[in-house]
This record gives structure tokens, C-alpha cells and sequence, in this order.
């Protein structure tokens, strides 16, 4: 029996064949709905690009699958009948015969493969808030939960806004799904948490949310935005605010976009700035438009903390008894 998750590749040291099948072949062979079709499809496509990766420099030759000439090869090789991956031997038989794969090809000219409008994907940002604490207590205040109704609200400006129109997301397998939806944590973190959690954060969403969900995901006590008791004060600090994309392909990177070019005017931060000073704490002047993917916060942190190391040494040479202490 054929095995449809790793079956159809084949890697000779200098080739990489991938065979193509169609939706007809797939119900010949396994059997299953159009929306399983799409589901394989789009497993094989990722697991072709992990192929890609792993045999870097390989040259790329597609094979469309053909019942027939498949079946006569089969009869002429009895022995690869007992093979687990008879579909890739079959197909490199026919990639070391420019004529046959030629005559393949024309016989099959449709390729099949999973548009980006409907390949699943979600990214994990941190949005940098950079505020002012006076003393231990207000900073304490922030690394309890955020009030779930003040994130609500948070993500409905967001999607009214900056994100307007954002598609509907609709669900259809755990890799498969159209729209977009945000998704923000509970939590404010340091940026170094981002790269933690990010592929639990990811992974879980990607396989578990739907329309049904909170809109929101939750985050560990353990990941809170740590303090220590021998720090001085007034401090800068850093927080970042997590927050998820969770869609299409397309519709994810359309709001990487707008993310990454986000002004003041575009984001909710008088909303922001009243819940800040309900706690005694200040959103630092001219900040809190700056976002950046898992993987890329350490960079964007860096640039930050420079540049507010600067102003501090600005203002310290104004006001010397006035120090800010950046973290």
C-alpha cells in the first residue's frame, strides 16, 4: 500500500524528483474529498520546500503521476512491487529519459499545487511599548494579566483600524484556512520571551483555534515580565505585547506590511496611555509604534534601547539628578 505522506519524492545525490498528482489520481490510488485533496497537496508543497532545504542546490525535476505508464513499468519490475515507494522509482526511471519525461509531461500539462489564499499560516509579533516606571510597585502592576476586556478592545481597534478591511478567517483543516484574525496575549512580556514561546505560541494556534476560540491566547505566570528587587528608579522599561496573525498566507504577510509601516496615528495607543496611567506608569514620549516578527525582536529591542540610551544620557546632562535606567 502506497503511503501517501512521504511517498513520490527522491533524491539521487545530484536530482530532486518530486511527482505531481492530480485529484483524480488521488482517488484512484487513496481514496478521499476534494478538501483531503487540498489537505495533501498543501503537506506535500511543505514537504517538498523541507526538501529543498535539506538537499540545497538540487536540481528541481517534476513528474506528473501516470496510472498507466506507471502501471506498465511495474509489470516489467516485479521486484519493486514489494518497494515502499514504488511512485518514486517509477519516476526516476522516467527523469533519467528526457523523451519519456517529455512525453509524460505532455500528457499531463496541468500542474497541481495550493495557492498562498489558502495555505495556513500564523506569525507571532511583539509590539514595543516602551514606559516610564516611577517606582517597584507600578512596575510590579505590569506583570500581572491585562484586563481582558482592555485587549478586546486593543484588537478591535486594531482590526477597524490599521488591518481594515481584514478578511473574515475561515477555518478548513489544520493547514488550510482563508482571512485573517489577530489574536493578542494576555500578558506583557520582555522581548527575549518572543523567541521562547513562539513556536508553542504558533504551533497550538495553528492546530487548535477556530471561530469558537477565545480571541486571545493566554500566557504563562513563568513568562511575565520579570523585575528584580535591586533595580533603581525612575526605569525604562521595555514591554512587549504579543500578538498573533493567524491566516492565509497572503492575508498574513498583507498585515506584515501594514504592521511594519504603522504610524502613530494608525494604532490605539490613547488606550494605551490610559491604562498606563492607571498605574502609575508612563508611555515613554514619541514611542509604541514599533512591531517586529518572532525571530527579528532582539534586533529591533537593540535599536531601541540604544536609542533611549541616548536620549537618557541627553536628558542626564540636563538634569543630573534625574537618571533613566533602560531595561
Amino acid at each position: 500500500m502506497v503511503e501517501k505522506g512521504e511517498n513520490g519524492f527522491y533524491y539521487d545525490g545530484q536530482r530532486l524528483i518530486y511527482i505531481t498528482y492530480s485529484f483524480e489520481d488521488y482517488q484512484t490510488i487513496w481514496g478521499g474529498s476534494l478538501s483531503d485533496y487540498k489537505d495533501f497537496l498543501l503537506a506535500r508543497q511543505r514537504k517538498f520546500q523541507q526538501l529543498q532545504e535539506d538537499h540545497f542546490g538540487a536540481w528541481i525535476v517534476l513528474v506528473p503521476f501516470d496510472q498507466e505508464d506507471f502501471s506498465d513499468w511495474l509489470e516489467e519490475n516485479p521486484l519493486h512491487k514489494q518497494c515502499s515507494n514504488q511512485h518514486a522509482r517509477w519516476a526516476l526511471k522516467v527523469a533519467s529519459d528526457p523523451l519519456h519525461l517529455e512525453k509524460i509531461r505532455n500528457r499531463h500539462p496541468l500542474q497541481h499545487y495550493i495557492l498562498k489564499d489558502e495555505s495556513l499560516k500564523a506569525v507571532l509579533f511583539a509590539w514595543f511599548l516602551p514606559v516610564i516606571t516611577p517606582n517597584a510597585s507600578s512596575l510590579r502592576k505590569l506583570k500581572e494579566p491585562i484586563p481582558q476586556q482592555l485587549v478586546n478592545r486593543i484588537r478591535q481597534e486594531l482590526i477597524t483600524g490599521l488591518l481594515a478591511p481584514l478578511p473574515h478567517f475561515q477555518r478548513y483543516s489544520t493547514t488550510r484556512g482563508t482571512g485573517a484574525t489577530v489574536l493578542p496575549g494576555d500578558r506583557f512580556v520582555h522581548p527575549d520571551t518572543i523567541e521562547k514561546i513562539s513556536e508553542y505560541i504558533i504551533e497550538s494556534l495553528l492546530h487548535t483555534w477556530d471561530s469558537c476560540s477565545p480571541y486571545y491566547f493566554s500566557i504563562s505566570k513563568q513568562y511575565s515580565f520579570p523585575t528584580c528587587p535591586h533595580w533603581h528608579f525612575p526605569r525604562v522599561a521595555v514591554l512587549c505585547f504579543p500578538l498573533v496573525v493567524l491566516g492565509s498566507a497572503f492575508d498574513c504577510e498583507t498585515v506584515t506590511i501594514r504592521i511594519s509601516r504603522a504610524d502613530s496615528k494608525d494604532l490605539p495607543l490613547h488606550i494605551w496611555k490610559r491604562y498606563f496611567q492607571s498605574l502609575n506608569v508612563h508611555l515613554y514620549p514619541g514611542r509604541g509604534t514599533d512591531f517586529a516578527a518572532a525571530g527579528f525582536t532582539k534586533h529591533i529591542y537593540n535599536e531601541i534601547q540604544r536609542e533611549l540610551e541616548s536620549k537618557a544620557e541627553l536628558l542626564e546632562s540636563k538634569h543630573p539628578a534625574y537618571l533613566w535606567r533602560v531595561k
